[in-house]
């Protein structure tokens, strides 16, 4: 599918004759947000031309569903769908140096006085959340431990860093899930940034929320634990209470994630390459989306 030059009207096909609403619901961005999508990852292509391929829209539709790849090979007359769209996600995979970005130090201070303003947490720059997305374990090298003793599933670990928009400045995906939280931190980038002195986090004395299962570090906070009710009082249930309420943020991002690209809790046949994939495009164009505010209030 091209778009005509100047006028961004997309050439007669059936999408061309859907409504904002219905292009909306089927491709979960809008035309223009697509036009801008398929620019950003022409440019990085080297390619300077008018168009929105025929693969982008059959990305976002397989995105925005949970139906089977092969339904997409009638609808946009494409074959052997899956190979072509792993490797189209292959070219979005590429935006992620430009949308999902750690803070620098001018930036981590509005986000400080975001969560400032927002929650009364000083020193809060973003919040550590997790989510198992099961997965095809067939052929899986040490198909063991991506079994989730919790969930009894096999799994893979989205790990993320959010901030008060809800936007993701940290991902890490594809860890078995049947590692532990902590070892997931500890065996990611993040966490490099979590301990190194000279980072912007250290120097400023920033903090990150994280949950019970993290580690407790000098700035990764996580609640207080309770073994017993001799241990509570109200200082410590207090500040669990405000914990618990700045960590609803991660809860509202993966929300975001999950309501407009359906397809990240509908991995569940493929494998933990092609999951972790799809996860990391999907949290790409989260971020794309909402930085253009593409209606994102649809999807909270």
């Amino acid at each position: 599918m091209k778009v005509l030059p100047k006028t961004g009207v997309m050439e007669n096909e059936w999408w061309n004759d859907l409504n904002d609403d219905e292009f909306q619901n089927i491709f979960r961005m809008s035309k223009t947000t697509v036009i801008d999508l398929q620019a950003e990852i022409d440019h990085l292509e080297n390619v300077y031309e008018d168009r929105v391929e025929n693969l982008l829209l059959v990305c976002l539709w397989i995105l925005g569903n949970t139906k089977p790849f092969d339904e997409a090979e009638q609808l946009f007359n494409v074959k052997d769908v899956e190979n072509k769209v792993h490797e189209y996600f292959a070219k979005i995979l590429k935006l992620a140096s430009t949308y999902i970005v750690w803070p620098e130090e001018d930036e981590l201070k509005l986000i400080e006085k975001g969560f400032l303003k927002q929650y009364a947490f000083p020193k809060l720059v973003g919040v550590i959340g997790s989510l198992h997305i099961e997965i095809n374990p067939e052929g899986e090298k040490d198909k063991a431990d991506y079994f989730n003793n919790i969930m009894h599933k096999h799994t893979i670990v989205l790990q993320v860093v959010c901030d008060n928009n809800l936007l993701l400045r940290d991902v890490s995906v594809g860890c078995p899930g049947g590692k532990s939280i902590k070892d997931i931190l500890e065996s990611s980038p993040l966490h490099n940034l979590l301990t190194d002195p000279s980072s912007s986090l250290l120097k400023n004395d920033f903090l990150l929320l994280g949950g019970t299962e993290h580690p407790q570090l000098n700035n990764l906070v996580t609640p207080f634990k309770f073994l017993n009710v001799e241990n509570l009082n109200q200082r410590h249930l207090k500040f669990n209470i405000l914990h618990n309420s700045v960590m609803d943020v991660v809860e509202k991002t993966f929300k975001c994630l999950e309501t407009r690209f359906p397809r990240l809790t509908s991995v569940d046949r493929l494998n933990s390459k092609m999951a972790s994939l799809i996860a990391n495009c999907i949290c790409i164009l989260h971020n794309f989306t909402r930085v253009r505010n593409d209606r994102c209030e649809l999807y909270l």
